[in-house]
């Protein structure tokens, strides 16, 4: 807790001041292997001598005394203060660990002074943490604007006058170092995730409150948080009063729904995209302790509704450069409805496979190329029928039913353009018309060998033009280049099973990964993160998503049963409805290999490092009142409020 300003120190008629007694009460010793520990947290995330080396380029001179708290003992400080409460830090928790609690033999090794254990002491320790603290922050900070309320015509000249150059400079480097602490917590897990994951991810933004109270966009002065700004729920979650088109377009912002004052936090979370189905064996069968948790592996923090796209590629490009394979990329409609050069080339470039969803008024006939036309994120022949195209629209509109839904979809499979090589180096693909080729799925006309080959075939009655038949239909292949329809084509079927599948397992992990440290690390509250400033807020989250993956691996690892150590606990598994009867005399015990649930793995595959790496940080959540969803079955769209149901057949 940080002293108020009525108990600073000075005479205080009772001796010490009741913040003091209460730190005093509630202060415990760092132990030797929890400093170690620590310090190999700090040396793995490599930020010391990265910040380090800008302190000393944005130095003028070489004059002044060396700093009291260095940026070791200052991040081994923020660690071990994230380990004792759930990931948050505060100052004055960090100078009562490095002043008091640390022991002398890592007090030398920190270089750091002996501080009396009174106010006047404790005063003269934080003074010290805080100016490191704020000296490691400002070099990368994106913002030239003060931590404090200013009028608004000033900050506008301080943003235009500002080096954009170094604003850039400086938002690169607060990528890196806050992605640098996050690594840092998977660095010891990092062959069990290349050994359990396949590249696959998803990305989502979600709100956090910053330590200060939101004013009104169009008022005469900016909040004492001057980098933050509201979210609102509807839309893009961007503030209507902030757009620049506000004016012109008639938007009131009085009426929007604003839920909180602070920033938006973009998240690239592992996603799991197994090749059997959910549908295809009883849930209670499913080993679930082979699928890897959710896990955060890079993050932006960013002002609500600006550029999610290009927050979005940051992250992504961040974990590029730490080496992470690419598989299966899921977002929601914010992010496929960005232009095509700030997301969708991006992306594909990183080596992604996009799969993503669309709004209503984006389903249909979105694209042409050739005569093919792009419907629902599909290429399909230029003769399907037209109540195909428009099957999930009249689904959404309630002008079909469910079942007309399914089998119209199930009818767009024989219309399909086929793949007939994989993409060139340019991202370039060779597609096949459906009725050419040794296996046409239509029969056609213009194309005479698919006639006679099926009875089953859809057979096409093409429209005569005075220009002939479209080229697709004229050749019997058709390059597609990387552009060509890319901001709403994607590899799967919209709708059907395989989407389902792999859109809806990768959204639900980043949902529950959103929930999941929103209960524990309580990352959306201002009050764990009590300094200003989109640098400070960055910073701190680090250590909570650090902590979050702390206790996922934790959690994770105990269902895992090595060669020298059993299981601790058994990993999550549905029940099923009508289990069979099992006799209690032959079950085995519960540490037994055998035991239901238990998986047997070789040590080999385990690092010691990634056991001691998670001891601590092992936390069994309190039972919820309502159990969690499931996420949907096999052939099965779920979408609220107007999204769809259809059940598997």
């Amino acid at each position: 807790m940080t002293p108020t300003p009525s108990s600073r120190p000075g005479p205080h008629p009772e001796g010490a001041p009741p913040w003091l007694h209460h730190m005093r009460a509630r202060r415990q010793g760092v132990r030797a292997a929890h400093f170690t520990r620590a310090r190999q947290f700090v040396d793995r995330s490599g930020i010391v001598p990265l910040l380090r080396q800008e302190q000393q380029s944005a130095r003028k001179s070489n004059a002044g005394r060396p700093r009291t708290v260095t940026l070791e003992a200052l991040f081994i400080g923020m660690t071990l203060a994230s380990w004792r409460d759930q990931g948050r830090v505060v100052l004055a928790e960090v100078t009562d660990i490095l002043a008091q609690q640390l022991t002398p033999t890592a007090r030398t090794r920190l270089g750091l002074p002996v501080w009396a254990d009174d106010a006047d002491g404790f005063e003269a320790a934080y003074l010290a943490v805080r100016r490191a603290f704020h000296a490691a922050v400002t070099v990368m900070d994106p913002s030239p604007l003060p931590k404090q309320r200013l009028p608004r015509a000033e900050a506008r000249r301080l943003e235009q006058e500002a080096d954009q150059v170094q604003l850039a400079a400086r938002r690169r480097l607060l990528v890196e170092v806050t992605n640098r602490i996050v690594e840092a917590s998977l660095a010891p897990a990092r062959p069990v995730i290349e050994a359990y994951w396949d590249g696959s991810a998803a990305v989502d933004a979600t709100p956090i409150r910053t330590f200060s109270r939101g004013v009104n966009s169009t008022g005469p002065d900016t909040a004492t948080d001057p980098d933050a700004a509201w979210y609102v729920r509807e839309g893009n979650h961007r503030d209507p009063a902030t757009t620049p088109d506000a004016s012109r377009t008639g938007t009131k912002a009085g009426k929007a729904k604003r839920y909180l004052f602070g920033f938006e936090a973009t998240l690239v979370v592992t996603g799991e995209t197994s090749t059997t189905p959910p549908g295809s064996a009883p849930a209670s069968a499913r080993d679930r302790s082979r699928h890897l948790p959710a896990l955060v592996l890079a993050f932006v923090v960013h002002k609500p509704g600006h550029d999610p796209a290009g927050n979005a590629v940051t992250a992504l490009r961040d974990m590029r450069r730490r080496t992470y394979p690419t598989g299966w990329l899921a977002a929601d409609r914010a992010y496929n409805a960005a232009l095509p050069e700030t997301f969708h080339i991006p992306v594909r470039d990183l080596g992604y496979r996009p799969v993503w969803d669309y709004r209503i008024d984006q389903l249909g006939i979105q694209d042409t190329h050739a005569g093919a036309l792009l419907v629902d994120g599909t290429w399909y022949c230029p003769q399907i029928p037209h109540p195909l195209t428009t099957a999930t629209a009249d689904l959404l509109t309630k002008k079909i039913d469910k079942a007309t839904w399914r089998a119209r979809v199930d009818a767009r499979t024989s219309y399909r353009l086929r793949p007939k090589a994989a993409p060139d180096h340019r991202g370039a693909r060779r597609m096949l018309c459906p009725a050419a080729g040794t296996h046409p799925t239509v029969a056609c006309p213009v194309k005479r060998r698919s006639l006679g080959r099926d009875p089953r075939l859809p057979l096409i009655d093409p429209t005569p033009t005075p220009a002939g038949p479209p080229e697709i239909c004229r050749r019997e292949s058709l390059t597609f280049a990387r552009d060509t329809g890319i901001r709403h084509w994607q590899e799967l079927d919209h709708g059907r099973a395989d989407w389902v599948h792999h859109y809806f397992r990768l959204r639900n992990r980043v949902e529950h990964f959103n929930g999941y440290a929103k209960d524990h690390e309580a990352i959306e509250r201002s009050r764990t993160r009590r300094v200003r400033g989109i640098a400070a807020q960055s910073l701190l989250l680090s250590f909570q998503i650090a902590h979050a993956n702390h206790r996922k691996l934790a959690g994770w690892l105990d269902t895992l049963q090595t060669d020298t150590q059993p299981a601790r606990r058994r990993p999550p598994t549905a029940t099923p409805e009508k289990p069979p009867p099992l006799d209690p005399p032959r079950l085995p015990p519960r540490h037994h290999p055998r035991y239901p649930g238990n998986l047997t793995r070789p040590a080999a595959h385990m690092p010691v490092a990634l056991r001691e790496h998670t001891e601590g940080h092992r936390h069994v959540p309190a039972p919820r009142a309502n159990p969690p969803t499931p996420s949907p079955a096999d052939g099965a769209i779920s979408r609220s409020p107007t999204r769809f149901t259809e059940r598997a057949r």
